[in-house]
């Protein structure tokens, strides 16, 4: 998040954003403008602000909130035709819900397509008169995908159309989306800001959808292998990872689970293996754990039982914990820049 205030003597304005959890792996995000510069306009802020982020917390979803926000801003002089725009992000699912009351439309990039303008939800301004209920629209966050949404002060030049000031904003997110989060924030004020600086303060959020883990809880059975081959190759590739470090991983993870199939549970009843992976600071972490018995590799494997000099030869990093409870093998895989999907929403 990121807040510029407007060049002297007009540093005071009406733009306002928040970012809070709300439950549920959910997280509420708003960024709203009131007409208006100075103290008057500060005001008025302030108590939308504290509103809309008090109607979130209820459980209200965007345009169910806009709705009701409406009726709090006929109480707040000088709240008239405030724009506000709320979304809901749930990691989990990795979807976002929103609701637009008159603002100017964020911007979604996902790195394999041309960004997007989300111009759906939209409505007019609060407290300004309506034929109808407020629009919510939802959009599928990719992994890795970036959203920002902004204050009009961005986009708004004397000497400029607003749209071609949009369409500015869009070809940024795009250039910056394979750049760390709080960078992407940094370069955005940078290339649009005039060269007097800003009139108009301006608030900014950057949102960028992390990565989902990927997990499989499966009987022990050799008939599973092929089929976790397989879903594994596919979450690689809906986080952009491609060969051949893709390949690596999914022969690895074959063989740590083929040594669980073949040897945890020896002369027992078949059990279970698990196998976890995520993305995180850089790095494709996978753990294959099973509940069944630890046998010490010789020193000498001979022809087989090469499958943890494997791992080792072929991971970056693997760390194995053995004992009369089971076994668990970890690796790790270190991205190139190119194959780095990001992995943490912004922090500030």
């Amino acid at each position: 998040m990121r807040y510029e205030p407007a060049v002297p003597p007009l540093e005071i304005g009406g733009d306002f954003y928040d970012v809070l959890p709300i439950g549920d792996n959910r997280i509420g995000i708003i960024v709203g403008d009131c007409v208006g510069r100075g103290l008057p306009a500060a005001a008025v802020m302030g108590q939308l602000r504290a509103s809309t982020r008090a109607l979130l917390l209820t459980g209200a979803g965007p345009a169910q909130l806009l709705e009701q926000l409406d009726s709090v801003a006929e109480f707040i002089p000088d709240a008239f035709c405030a724009t506000v725009f709320v979304a809901v992000a749930d990691m989990g699912a990795q979807t976002l819900h929103y609701s637009s009351a008159g603002h100017v439309p964020p911007v979604l990039a996902t790195g394999s397509a041309p960004p997007e303008l989300l111009t759906d939800g939209h409505s007019v301004p609060l407290a300004v008169q309506r034929s109808g209920p407020r629009p919510q629209a939802a959009r599928p966050l990719a992994a890795g995908s970036t959203l920002l949404l902004y204050t009009d002060g961005l986009v708004e030049r004397r000497d400029r159309s607003i749209d071609e000031q949009i369409d500015r904003v869009a070809q940024v997110v795009s250039e910056t989306i394979d750049l760390p989060v709080e960078s992407v924030a940094d370069e955005i004020l940078l290339r649009l800001a005039p060269a007097a600086g800003y009139d108009d303060d301006v608030a900014i959020v950057v949102y960028r959808c992390p990565p989902s883990p990927w997990l499989i809880d499966e009987d022990a059975d050799p008939r599973r292998l092929s089929d976790i081959r397989h879903r594994l190759t596919a979450w690689l590739s809906a986080n952009d990872i491609g060969e051949p470090l893709a390949d690596d991983i999914v022969l690895v993870v074959n063989e740590a689970c083929s040594n669980c199939v073949e040897h945890a549970y020896r002369g027992r009843d078949m059990g279970r293996m698990r196998i976890e992976a995520e993305i995180r600071d850089g790095n494709v972490r996978v753990c294959v754990v099973d509940s069944g018995s630890w046998k010490t590799p010789p020193d000498d494997p001979g022809t087989r039982g090469r499958g943890l000099l494997l791992m080792r030869n072929v991971s970056d990093q693997v760390e194995v914990r053995g004992a009369d409870d089971g076994t668990s093998v970890e690796m790790s895989f270190r991205l190139k820049t190119a194959d780095r999907p990001a992995s943490a929403p912004a922090s500030r």
